[in-house]
């Protein structure tokens, strides 16, 4: 359990290969990319604080195996740890506008062009690592089974 800290991450289709990512803050004209996040609340484990906080989000219920820990790391900005996830979905759905900005669906290839705070483009460049890591040892596994 974990006091005073931060959580984010992103949902990962594994048909498409594609993250859900939100644009929301404003840096001038610019409309900035980001991944879904908040406090955890005291008591909460951090990844039962991923989940909440894509459920109050997203309306989407995730499971515990479907949730997978990238990283953690201390962010400056907000004085305290940051704990990074990213949770395997089935499908792709499609969400309307939420509370805090607009949702869609990208490749990792097409996050190269989109605008990010520099902290969170490291914590997607760490997220696709991760995932294709995870990737490559399905593979392998695979491939003894054969």
């Amino acid at each position: 359990m974990q006091n005073s800290c931060y959580v984010s991450g992103f949902l990962y289709n594994k048909k498409t290969h594609q993250i859900l990512l939100i644009q929301t803050k404003k840096e001038g004209d610019l409309k900035l990319w980001s991944t879904m996040g908040g406090d955890v609340n005291d008591g909460e484990d951090v990844q039962e604080a991923f989940q909440r906080i894509i459920n109050n989000l997203l309306n989407i219920k995730l499971n515990a195996k479907d949730v997978y820990s990238i990283y953690d790391y201390f962010h400056g900005n907000r004085n305290k740890p940051n704990y990074v996830f990213y949770a395997e979905v089935k499908k792709k759905t499609y969400f309307d506008d939420i509370k805090r900005g607009s949702p869609s669906w990208v490749t990792f290839s097409e996050t190269m062009k989109l605008p990010f705070a520099p902290q969170t483009k490291q914590d997607i460049v760490v997220g696709e690592r991760v995932i294709n890591a995870k990737l490559r040892d399905i593979e392998a596994q695979n491939a003894l089974l054969v």
